[in-house]
């Protein structure tokens, strides 16, 4: 179990476990942590959307000089409602990193105006193959996320993610792969290796 990101979430009850054996798994790199917290999380009380989320750590994540600091995959698993639409993903994204903030610092930290976080969500094209429905294959996304890194050097950092959305047996999916590196950094690799992994098994 990843104990220094989970502080906060410990302090909320909002773990649910350490990926037991029957919960829906997320491909392991060697060196990597996870974990499964329960959507709200108890630091971000005012989020719409209800589920599970699970978690994949790199080695580095809480490291400022590792090439993997601050690098993470996750899937949220959800209720049907609300739609995944783009601005319910940004809204949500945003009250999750600004509550994630204000619960890690818990007014011990630099004074941080959490309304300056900002994200940038743009849609790009289909994974779709030739001859397949669009609404058969996730909605792909990519994002840059602007706010301040609270657990270890509770500066402002920039992050950019990848996501994909998608339905399956009236379930809303969201996975995510989170790294300050720039996309074409070698940890994107394994982050796009577990969703990949992931994709393969709930989106079809």
């Amino acid at each position: 179990m990843f104990r220094l990101f989970a502080f906060c979430l410990l302090m909320s009850a909002t773990i649910v476990g350490a990926d037991e054996p029957n919960a829906v798994k997320l491909a392991t790199p060697d060196g990597w942590s996870g974990e499964t917290i329960a959507l709200p999380p108890g630091f971000a009380p005012d989020m719409a959307l209800k589920g599970a989320e699970h978690i994949r750590f790199a080695p580095g994540m809480m490291k400022p000089t590792s090439d993997s600091f601050f690098s993470y995959a996750f899937v949220f698993e959800l209720q049907t409602k609300p739609e995944l639409t783009d601005a319910v993903v940004k809204e949500e994204f945003l009250k999750y990193y600004r509550g994630l903030c204000k619960a890690v610092l818990n007014g011990k930290g630099p004074d941080v105006d959490l309304s300056k976080f900002t994200m940038e969500l743009e849609r790009v094209k289909s994974d779709a193959k030739p001859g397949e429905k669009t609404a058969d294959v996730p909605t792909v996304y990519t994002a840059t996320l602007e706010w301040v890194e609270p657990f270890a050097t509770k500066k402002p950092q920039k992050l950019n993610l990848e996501i994909r959305t998608w339905t399956r047996d009236n379930r809303n999916y969201l996975f995510a792969c989170v790294s300050p590196q720039a996309r074409d950094a070698a940890i994107w690799k394994q982050l796009n290796g577990i969703r990949d992994d992931y994709l393969k098994k709930h989106a079809h």
